[in-house]
């Protein structure tokens, strides 16, 4: 594997393509509350040898080696304790993914972000308020309300959003309903979203797994 030494804001790992073309894709991964860039990396397996995977780590750290992209009230998960976190967060992962774009040549026009729990919220957040970045959005096990970005979406924009939802129906950290709410709520901005549920908790099981790699594989026909 060659050496990291693009400049970005947050750390990251990379698999870069076995053969680089101009139209190299390119899938951004996000991680979840507590953990760090190492966990979701190893999906980088399962997609095309083309494509080039990077894996994001989270700013703020969340103790016993964790990271978070906010800080989180358990005990209610629909409001963050310092909700300007949200907008830096946002920003560094932006600015990480636009710089990791240009300076490796990607295919602008095939970015793809995933992201996991916490991480599900922020590809979804990233992604409906960068709408031009992103040609898909996997959201696995992750709750995110839609209201929270009104005044900042273009409808006129995300209307050709390509999004794809996944969550456990036994989920005990994100219970299932709000899974649901978040299906709800992107259906209020005209969107039309794939909502899949796994009879799973928090985990991405190999049903979604697989799910999400034949999801998007049909994308990338349109």
């Amino acid at each position: 594997m060659k050496q990291n030494n693009i400049k970005i804001p947050l750390r990251y790992k990379i698999r870069y393509p076995e053969q680089k073309t101009q139209n190299t894709h390119s899938v951004f991964l996000l991680h979840g509350f507590g953990s760090n860039m190492d966990d979701l990396f190893s999906l980088n397996q399962f997609f095309p040898n083309d494509w080039t995977i990077i894996s994001l780590q989270a700013p703020i750290p969340a103790g016993f080696g964790g990271w978070a992209w906010a800080e989180i009230d358990f005990n209610n998960l629909k409001e963050l304790p310092k909700p300007e976190q949200r907008y830096s967060s946002r920003e560094m992962i932006v600015s990480s993914i636009n710089t990791c774009v240009n300076d490796l040549g990607l295919n602008a026009s095939k970015v793809h972000l995933l992201g996991f729990s916490q991480g599900a919220a922020f590809t979804l957040f990233c992604g409906l308020t960068y709408p031009k970045m992103f040609y898909g959005l996997v959201a696995l096990c992750g709750f995110f309300e839609y209201k929270k970005v009104l005044d900042e979406v273009n409808t006129n924009e995300i209307k050709n959003l390509n999004i794809f939802i996944g969550n456990g129906i036994i989920d005990e950290i994100i219970p299932i309903h709000l899974g649901r709410m978040t299906e709800l709520g992107l259906k209020k901005l005209d969107l039309k979203p794939v909502y899949n549920e796994y009879n799973a908790g928090h985990t991405i099981t190999n049903d979604c797994l697989n799910d999400v790699l034949n999801w998007i594989k049909s994308i990338q026909k349109q």
